[in-house]
């Protein structure tokens, strides 16, 4: 299989190029700094580069007479909070999108699978369903939603098989942002106590290893035109998740939950469901999250 990802120098993308390469894939990835891809992905002879922005990509820029089975477009700018209501930037993000969509029909790829968010569905105070009206509460997501219908229209007009992923709450190592399980684990392993709203929220957090698994089995096995959620099929409060962390890194550390008000009167969730995961690809879950979270526990010793 030969595949091209964009986004590899970010945290997904990188995992997801290991794991192509891990099995048997031939890898070419779309950066604008090939130095910031990882040191054993720049050495690994079945990983080619090309270091150009997505929008200046041209058909030169890939191998004459290659057959790709799958385009993976996981590059998104402004994903950190102070970024997500930047209207101009995040526009060019659907731009964006619409252009790596060209590019692999041009190229005469098989099939183009995009990367969307539970941040499509911040308002669900349910399990989400995947074609249900969206409702974002930023420009992140709403750029998100607007990526979607502009791909599917795209991909309609060119007749490019195309996929829309919904991806979870997403942690493991090397995620170095200020989410709340790394702020939770932060400062914990300071001592001090970390400060929350009530906590009440029903999520659904995936470890990194086991989301870029699932992005693979779609790309294999995945059905043109559809959308998959990916998630554990799990579902715990906020609040458990928190607890669990503490109770690994030490038990008698205070939490101070409940310290924040909170922003809503309302209770919204972020739990994706997973029955056509499952049903089309084959994924069944395999790291838990205790089990992830003690390997990112162990990274954040080693490295913070």
């Amino acid at each position: 299989m030969r595949a091209i990802v964009t986004g590899g120098t970010g945290f997904i993308g990188s995992w997801l190029i290991l794991e192509l390469l891990n099995n048997g894939y031939d890898v070419t990835a779309i950066v604008r700094d090939k130095q910031k891809l990882l040191l054993n992905i720049r050495e690994n002879r079945k990983c080619r580069y090309v270091e150009k922005a997505i929008e200046n990509l041209t058909e030169d820029d890939f191998e004459k007479g290659a057959s790709y089975d799958v385009f993976f477009h996981l590059a998104w700018g402004g994903v950190a909070p102070e970024f997500k209501n930047d209207v101009i930037l995040q526009l060019n993000n659907v731009a964006m999108a619409v252009r790596a969509l060209e590019i692999c029909h041009k190229i005469s790829c098989r099939k183009f699978i995009a990367s969307g968010t539970v941040a499509e569905y911040a308002l669900c105070k349910d399990i989400m369903n995947l074609n249900a009206k969206q409702t974002p509460n930023d420009m992140y997501g709403a750029a998100k939603v607007s990526a979607h219908f502009f791909l599917d229209i795209r991909a309609r007009q060119l007749s490019q098989s195309f996929i829309w992923l919904v991806i979870p709450s997403t942690f493991g190592e090397r995620r170095n942002d200020n989410n709340i399980l790394a702020y939770t684990i932060r400062t914990l392993l300071k001592g001090e106590k970390p400060l929350y709203g009530n906590l009440e929220q029903m999520w659904d957090f995936l470890y990194v290893g086991e989301v870029v698994r699932a992005i693979r089995f779609v790309a294999e096995n995945g059905i043109s035109g559809k959308v998959y959620g990916i998630g554990s099929g799990t579902y715990r409060t906020l609040k458990e998740y928190i607890v669990k962390i503490r109770d690994i890194i030490n038990p008698d550390l205070e939490l101070g939950i409940g310290c924040i008000p909170s922003m809503s009167e309302l209770t919204f969730s972020s739990c994706v469901n997973i029955y056509d995961l499952i049903k089309d690809t084959g994924f069944v879950p395999e790291i838990s999250f205790d089990e992830g979270i003690r390997k990112t526990i162990k990274y954040y010793i080693e490295n913070v």
